[in-house]
């Protein structure tokens, strides 16, 4: 083999290695170029996260709810009696003003009753109404006193709305809540209190 020979076939060895040296280096540069455009792990909430949200919410949710109870419980003891039945006579008016006699009939008749037996200290809510127009508080003089025919003829109205599902119209319930309202006044007013006959001055004879 003449060196000429020689000196190709060395050169041609080492184009060959070069070649596969930078292939090699390719081959292992591409993947990782591959592995820096990878994502990491998508971070996966525990399982009892969702629960928990669901039970706080929850929670608030309910002690608004106890708050807002205990709030009207307060604005309730707050008030008086009579503010109380004046409060539930104006729920009442808007009864009368949509039509609705039943509902109307409910709220007189039980704010009525109640104011009655506040002023009488007897249980006459489970009283019929003609059971109560024969009680001695419908009799003279008390009955004078507490207008108690007015008073039977609002809770014959109610009755007749209630069990008899009369349909009453509005001006009617309108002027029958007014009328429940002063009977109310009167009912929740101090018991008059009558006084003794003054005793006679003695007369002077003049001599």
């Amino acid at each position: 083999m003449s060196a000429a020979a020689a000196l190709r076939r060395g050169a041609s060895a080492l184009l060959g290695f070069v070649v596969v040296a930078v292939t090699s280096s390719l081959a292992f540069a591409a993947p990782s170029d591959d592995i820096r455009d990878i994502r990491g792990p998508v971070a996966i909430p525990p399982w009892w996260h969702w629960p928990l949200a669901i039970a706080v919410a929850a929670l608030a949710a309910l002690a608004v709810i106890l708050v807002v109870r205990w709030w009207r419980a307060r604005s309730a003891r707050a008030l008086s009696p009579l503010e109380r039945a004046l409060h539930a006579l104006a729920a009442a008016e808007a009864h009368a003003r949509s039509g609705r006699s039943h509902e109307w009939a409910d709220i007189v008749a039980e704010t009525l009753r109640g104011a009655l037996a506040t002023r009488l200290g007897t249980a006459v809510l489970p009283q019929t109404t003609a059971e109560l127009s024969k009680a001695s508080w419908a009799q003279p003089p008390l009955a004078d006193e507490l207008a108690a025919p007015r008073i039977l003829e609002l809770l014959e109205t109610c009755d007749l709305a209630r069990f008899a599902k009369a349909k009453l119209d509005t001006a009617t319930l309108v002027t029958s809540t007014a009328t429940a309202c002063e009977l109310v006044g009167r009912l929740f007013a101090p018991p008059a209190r009558h006084s003794p006959n003054a005793a006679a001055q003695p007369q002077t004879v003049t001599v």
